[in-house]
């Protein structure tokens, strides 16, 4: 991860996108993005909740 990309609550970090992506956990990724209201501003992905990026960004 680049220096400037961080999570900003990293104790939830196994809930973000970035993370069910690498586990592969689709069940999951398609309930937390099935009505996205933000974005991560380190890679973009949309989620419903702020609580499933790492940087959110509305």
């Amino acid at each position: 991860m680049n220096s400037e990309k961080k999570c900003a609550v990293a104790e939830e970090h196994a809930g973000h996108i970035c993370e069910l992506e690498s586990e592969q956990d689709w069940e999951t990724l398609a309930k937390v993005t099935s009505a996205p209201t933000v974005s991560c501003e380190n890679c973009g992905a949309r989620a419903n909740s702020s609580r499933n990026v790492c940087m959110p960004a509305e």
